[in-house]
């Protein structure tokens, strides 16, 4: 499936993503918020991996994290 950008895909009437909004806007550092914005608009560990001077190895290890933590913040707001 080829990735489309919609733009009602982070709705804020849609309370799942305005809290991932809130998650990422308010409790992820600015390295971390760039970091997980920047893959989710290239949608490729090696595309960002290029773009920041790293591998994709490393792109990834923190793209996990970002995320892992991100699902955290979720739970407790639930």
């Amino acid at each position: 499936m080829e990735y489309r950008y919609r733009p009602d895909i982070m709705d804020d009437e849609d309370e799942r993503a305005a809290k991932l909004k809130e998650i990422i806007e308010t409790k992820l550092p600015t390295v971390d918020r760039t970091i997980i914005l920047l893959y989710a608009d290239c949608q490729s560990y090696r595309k960002l991996g290029a773009m920041l001077g790293l591998s994709h190895m490393t792109v990834r290890k923190e793209c996990l994290r970002i995320r892992a933590k991100i699902l955290e913040e979720y739970e407790h707001l639930r």
